[in-house]
């Protein structure tokens, strides 16, 4: 409740969204379906034969198994209304995900636990982790690939020229940010291929934090704990997700392959844009990450 509403905050303080594309971006995010955990319906595996090495099974017999019976699921669905229950994900994956034909947010159950979420935890680490996660989500709903989608899932240009041009004009600041950081010497973030993720970790921490305010609004604050204020713990709690070790040639790999940043910049690429990650670490002009008010790019 507090992230739609932080959300739909977001889309009428829009300083560059005229009001007719407003209306529609609200409209699209009344209309979010959302699924937690696990499908309502499982999938019937009754016409798939899985053998074990002793019944005479082997791996490669296996694969072609399920392979065989995903392609005759496919072609099940031929002539049939879109299953609107069926998800992407198994509940056994960490991970979330946005899905622009059924305009819906998927969290499976692996995600709900920590250091994304955690029921002992204060509100700011929940907000910091799986709350930024689902406003990330969100706001894929409205990057620069889920924009082009209404409210049902159509592919339909709801957008005036204008807000286009001005939304346009943001997300490429936005790149430009993130084409500037070299993780190995000689290698770039590619900030164009990377986009949409940016857009949605920046949308989902500066909605997921307005949401913690309202939260604690409605709550009270809690003060500091372990020597960290609320604020603090929400902007840690959201680099603590994007810890990462890898090697070098991973890290490389990742860089020409994935469509998301590298863990390090997706804990402080959004962070630099958001004015109380200033506030609330005392970040000054000099700091290592610091960045001018007017060059701090808001799209969400």
């Amino acid at each position: 409740g507090y992230l739609k509403k932080s959300f739909a905050s977001h889309i009428n303080d829009l300083a560059w969204m005229s009001p007719a594309t407003k209306e529609k971006a609200l409209t699209k995010l009344n209309k979010f379906t959302v699924k937690v955990a696990y499908p309502d319906k499982w999938k019937d595996y009754s016409k798939l034969t899985i053998a074990s090495e002793a019944n005479g099974g082997t791996l490669y017999k296996n694969l072609q198994n399920v392979t065989a019976w995903q392609y005759q699921k496919s072609l099940e669905k031929i002539g049939k209304p879109v299953d609107r229950t069926e998800w992407g994900m198994t509940p056994q994956t960490v991970n979330a995900y946005y899905n622009p034909v059924n305009n819906e947010i998927v969290f499976p159950a692996a995600i709900l636990q920590p250091p994304f979420f955690n029921p002992k935890a204060d509100a700011a680490i929940n907000f910091g982790g799986i709350g930024a996660v689902i406003g990330h989500e969100m706001t894929h709903g409205f990057d620069d690939s889920g924009a082009q989608f209404d409210a049902d899932g159509n592919l339909v240009d709801w957008w005036t020229k204008e807000d286009k041009a001005n939304f346009e004009k943001a997300t490429k600041s936005l790149a430009a940010q993130y084409s500037a950081y070299e993780p190995v010497k000689g290698t770039f973030v590619n900030g164009e291929f990377t986009n949409g993720e940016n857009i949605a970790d920046l949308g989902g921490v500066n909605i997921s934090y307005d949401a913690l305010q309202m939260y604690l609004k409605d709550h009270g604050n809690p003060g500091l704990i372990s020597g960290y204020t609320q604020d603090q713990r929400f902007f840690l709690s959201w680099a603590t997700v994007w810890r990462t070790l890898q090697k070098e040639a991973a890290l490389i790999n990742q860089i020409k392959t994935n469509e998301h940043s590298p863990g390090l910049y997706r804990a402080f690429g959004p962070l630099v844009n958001t004015d109380a990650f200033y506030k609330a670490f005392e970040v000054k002009e000099g700091d290592k990450h610091y960045k001018k008010p007017e060059d701090r790019i808001r799209i969400w």
